[in-house]
């Protein structure tokens, strides 16, 4: 899985997040494997810009970088090549978000 493009709500990240689990992969005693090839599924690390935007939508901003983990199969994906992506939140609401990014993907169906 590549990281979900730029300007995503942290609503669609997740749900980008969700679809591409049920799709892909299948839990297995404590992890995941990948439902074509049933490799174990493996995280890197994905870092997330959660930024206010701006009138007229451009990315920058006041806000936060934060992690999360994000999977790949490595027989059929391949380590993934985009690791970062941004969020773009209203103005005035970088703090009240900070603890929706899910930091494991057990948190990923609670958000």
């Amino acid at each position: 899985m590549e990281a979900p493009h730029a300007g995503s709500s942290l609503k669609d990240l997740n749900e980008k997040l969700k679809y591409h689990f049920q799709l892909k992969y299948r839990d297995s005693n404590g992890g995941q494997l990948c439902k074509e090839c049933g490799k174990k599924i493996l995280f890197v690390t994905c870092h997330v810009s959660i930024h206010e935007t701006p009138p007229g939508g451009a990315c920058e901003g006041f806000g936060t970088v934060r992690q999360f983990p994000l999977p790949y199969c490595p027989h059929c994906e391949g380590v993934p090549k985009s690791t970062s992506t941004c969020v773009h939140v209203g103005t005035g609401s970088v703090g009240n978000i900070l603890g929706e990014i899910p930091k494991d993907v057990g948190q990923l169906e609670h958000i």
